[in-house]
């Protein structure tokens, strides 16, 4: 943020000189794009978005199709320079046309960020013609444009509950749920349809697995144990014991268990499964069929050290602690093959004392690149 503020402040300075073409941005984006998450390529990308802010709002289009999904510092650089061009232009009066962002934002193929921005530039010049534009972005791949269109649908049902109509309130809300990719949306549906008498599993929604088999503890061993190899990382037998760490809460040896979730539950919480202990380490176990051949994303939050691995690719691997348990912290690709895959967490509780740091627990989904649960094919 402090990039794109420090940006933002040096193109305000150059906005009198000369326009240059937009035929020229592409070397100029080119060399933005070409900045790193450490800021490396800093003194060229500064050059470059200065001489970006100086050009004609005809240059637009182009530098939004400069963004890139997976650049996301660069993209924040991009986008200031198209709202210094925009806010030019607006001055001199020469604004974009409403037409062309409609086009660039219509066009799927465009990154959905970048769509995104185009959506907010057309509504600071024309805002009803941005609103008219929302409906479509029900199932769209920016979920920033989505999070717009459940919105509408959300107000539309409480419209609906407020003239009485229940079964249409319940029909619009059901649609919100089927198209959010966005957890507080989906509370808020949740908590709305329960008020219309109708029960909704969040979980279900998402596709948090359910079914996992425990096994704990092993040692913590100073924060070696994060590393360290135990058993469950060389092959899974459910029925094995291994030796463990000697404390009184968990007795030795470590044995496998299952552990099922309810209904309207997503967290596999080893303090509730074996008992609330520091420096240990634990790991949880489940299998999830495909019906085919895929690239999945996997997505988790847990405030302990995790590593995930894939019918025994490691995934993932966070050595971070008590930094927070948010929805979908954690996100990693990964391939499945047809039928049954393994998912196994390595789960990490270090030695804080701290009240708050006494948590020992993770939830994990299978979804895609936009967040949409991929269903278990078991019957």
């Amino acid at each position: 943020m402090r990039l794109y503020q420090s940006i933002a402040a040096g193109i305000a300075v150059v906005l009198s000189a000369t326009p240059l073409v937009a035929g020229e941005a592409a070397e100029l984006t080119q060399k933005i794009n070409a900045i790193s998450e450490e800021a490396l390529g800093y003194p060229e990308a500064v050059k470059a978005v200065t001489k970006l802010s100086q050009m004609n709002a005809d240059a637009i289009p182009e530098v939004l199709a400069a963004m890139k999904q997976d650049r996301p510092v660069a993209a924040n650089w991009l986008r200031g320079a198209v709202e210094a061009i925009a806010d030019k232009a607006r001055q001199e009066g020469t604004p974009i046309a409403n037409e062309t962002l409609i086009e660039f934002i219509e066009t799927k193929t465009h990154a959905p960020k970048s769509r995104s921005v185009a959506y907010h530039l057309l509504k600071q010049q024309d805002e009803e013609a941005a609103k008219k534009l929302v409906p479509g972005f029900e199932n769209d791949a920016s979920l920033e444009l989505r999070l717009l269109a459940v919105d509408r649908l959300m107000e539309d049902a409480k419209a609906k509950v407020k003239d009485e109509q229940k079964e249409e309130a319940i029909a619009i809300y059901q649609q919100a749920l089927t198209a959010t990719r966005n957890a507080h949306q989906a509370s808020l549906i949740a908590d709305a349809l329960k008020e219309l008498e109708v029960e909704v599993d969040t979980t279900e929604h998402f596709g948090f697995l359910k079914n996992w088999h425990v096994i704990a503890a092993f040692e913590f061993a100073k924060g070696d144990g994060f590393d360290a190899v135990y058993p469950p990382e060389k092959e899974i037998d459910l029925e094995a014991s291994y030796p463990g760490k000697l404390i009184d809460e968990i007795p030795a040896p470590a044995k496998w268990q299952p552990l099922q979730l309810g209904s309207g539950e997503k967290r596999v919480d080893f303090n509730k499964a074996f008992a609330p202990v520091k420096e240990v380490v634990g790991y949880a176990v489940t299998t999830f069929d495909s019906d085919e051949a895929q690239e999945v994303e996997l997505r988790w939050g847990s405030p302990n050290a995790t590593k995930v691995w894939v019918n025994g690719e490691l995934v993932a691997s966070d050595k971070v602690y008590h930094a927070g348990d948010n929805f979908d912290q954690y996100t990693a690709k990964a391939k499945l093959k047809p039928g049954e895959n393994t998912i196994l967490v390595k789960l990490v509780q270090n030695e804080q004392t701290q009240s708050w740091t006494n948590v020992w627990h993770f939830e994990l989904r299978v979804c895609d690149h936009l967040g949409t649960a991929i269903a278990d094919a078991k019957p």
